[in-house]
């Protein structure tokens, strides 16, 4: 058990985590109590202070009604060398649970720009919150292969050429796809029959008709393989990399569900309605199936839910996407629930995030205003961080591209998901304050005190109330991270523990002094477990 479980086992009550100097942790619950016992809660806390018996931590009362702890230093040092023999932070126990994550949202035939960063960003660092504390967890970028933008692509590419008697008779390659694509949507806005083409090959598409769908799989391809290698370069993981395609063979199996729970038809389509009376914005019905009987994106992200809990079976699904998607998350999980696609305990939860934007305060753009490519975003940060670093000369690019991304990931991850945040490139990337580099160059300095020190490892552990004590708190911040299904706690806690460890490193003689190297040891490894989480990599030197 942690330090926080063990309170609250021996206290048989709730305690959190204290910011004051007096404690390290709090219970507020005599407050509560007070009101229903009609008495002081002073006296209260003062009650539960001293029935409270463990070799863990010390409580006393405080005014107006808290009750304090302090760890002992030998629950200190029994954490200390618990973290050194397992690698890991010591994290609340939780009930291991199977969870699906949908994050990434790429588009096939579409270059990856700055509006699919922080979906990726975000939803690797919540995927490794969770599967921290044990549980099963399956990620997912579910790509947009299908519908519409498929057929506009087709009917554009055959246009203009590229596709003759059925083939291929031009090389394409995404940079194809980057002009093709927005001349298409263009176009389709003005010429009438030019989009009734489209919308006949996308119908054919979805009935695999040949050609069309041979050459889809060449475009496929071509796209998957390049968001791919971008989502390497960030760090980011998929267990499948399925798409809107892939829920095409369970869509007639799907709609004839939807249909024994209340789907009709209106004005030619197929729509469900998912209002409820608790509703307090407009909840428009659901439309599942245009007149002519294709597929819109509702049908393949309903029945795509239907096919991932059929094979995976999750406890929940965390959807990650920008704030524009609530309106259509919200009615996808509705259907699912109404419909019975997934149980009713089955949790279903849509994670929100706000736009990065410039330091005008606008979304970040290009100084013509163009969205800016994500391949251009990871340029930028990557030059900027070899610029700061001592020997520009002596970092190669890789290392300069990992620090750039690591202060671009810790900005992002540093506020609250669900806010907007400005994009600031010199103060990202800054070795100094809450930055990612900074975090980067702590580690960076342990490892320079390593080298330079003696090999030998101590039997015990330095103990520095202050670090030690942000260790465990940045293990807490786990806890939180989890149920808020935010970051920015454990951003700020490795900042924290980083900053006093720094502190620390400017007053002590550390090298010739076997118990402050072991004390190194643990906030390393502290340190490199946060920043495993955040999906940022580490690096020698700085």
């Amino acid at each position: 058990m942690t330090i926080k479980e063990q309170i609250e086992h021996a206290l048989k009550l709730p305690v959190s985590p204290s910011n004051v100097d007096l404690c390290d942790y709090q219970c507020n619950v005599a407050f509560q109590m007070a009101k229903e016992q009609k008495k002081n809660p002073l006296e209260i806390a003062k009650e539960i202070a001293a029935q409270f018996k463990s070799d863990v931590a010390t409580a006393t009362a405080c005014p107006p009604g808290f009750v304090n702890f302090k760890v002992t230093d030998t629950a200190l040092g029994k954490t200390a060398q618990e973290i050194l023999k397992t690698g890991k932070l010591p994290l609340c126990a939780q009930k291991s649970r199977t969870v699906f994550f949908d994050y990434g949202g790429a588009n096939v035939a579409k270059e990856l720009h700055i509006g699919h960063l922080r979906s990726p960003i975000i939803g690797e660092a919540l995927k490794r919150v969770f599967k921290a504390f044990g549980h099963k967890t399956i990620s997912d970028t579910f790509f947009g292969d299908w519908g519409l933008q498929m057929g506009l692509v087709l009917a554009q590419l055959i246009y203009e050429n590229y596709i003759v008697d059925d083939n291929f008779v031009k090389p394409v390659t995404l940079d194809t796809f980057n002009e093709v694509y927005p001349a298409a949507s263009k176009r389709s806005k003005t010429e009438h029959e030019f989009r009734a083409y489209a919308e006949e090959i996308t119908l054919e598409l979805q009935n695999k008709t040949q050609p069309y769908f041979s050459l889809w799989q060449h475009i496929r391809k071509i796209s998957v393989d390049k968001i791919s290698e971008s989502y390497k370069t960030l760090n980011c993981t998929f267990d499948t990399l399925k798409g809107e395609s892939d829920a095409q063979p369970y869509i007639n199996e799907v709609l004839a569900i939807l249909k024994k729970h209340g789907a009709y038809e209106s004005n030619g389509c197929l729509v469900m309605d998912v209002k409820t009376d608790s509703d307090k914005k407009p909840m428009p019905p659901v439309i599942l199936q245009k007149g002519n009987g294709g597929d819109l994106y509702a049908t393949t992200d309903i029945a795509t839910i239907y096919y991932r809990y059929k094979n995976f079976k999750p406890d929940e699904f965390i959807y990650c996407t920008d704030f524009r998607q609530e309106l259509h998350i919200e009615q996808l999980f509705r259907v699912a629930v109404k419909a019975n696609l997934v149980p009713p305990q089955t949790k279903l939860t849509h994670v929100s995030y706000g736009t990065m934007n410039g330091t005008d305060g606008k979304p970040f753009k290009t100084r013509s205003g163009e969205t800016v490519k994500l391949d251009d975003v990871i340029g930028i940060v990557t030059e900027a961080a070899a610029k700061r670093v001592k020997n520009p000369s002596q970092v190669g690019d890789l290392t300069a591209q990992k620090i750039g991304l690591a202060a671009l990931k810790f900005a992002d991850l540093s506020n609250n998901v669900r806010k907007d945040y400005v994009f600031d490139i010199d103060k990202f990337t800054s070795f100094e304050g809450k930055t990612g580099p900074y975090l980067l160059y702590t580690i960076a300095r342990i490892n320079s005190i390593f080298n330079k020190a003696d090999s030998g490892s101590a039997a015990n552990v330095l103990l520095n109330r202050d670090i030690l004590m942000k260790v465990i708190k940045l293990a807490d911040s786990y806890t939180v991270s989890a149920q808020n299904y935010t970051l920015n706690g454990i951003v700020d806690a490795a900042y924290e523990l980083a900053a006093e460890f720094n502190l620390f490193y400017a007053n002590v003689k550390i090298a010739d002094n076997p118990s402050a190297l072991a004390l190194c040891k643990v906030v390393k490894t502290a340190l490199l477990f946060a920043l495993d989480t955040l999906a940022i990599q580490p690096v020698d030197e700085m």
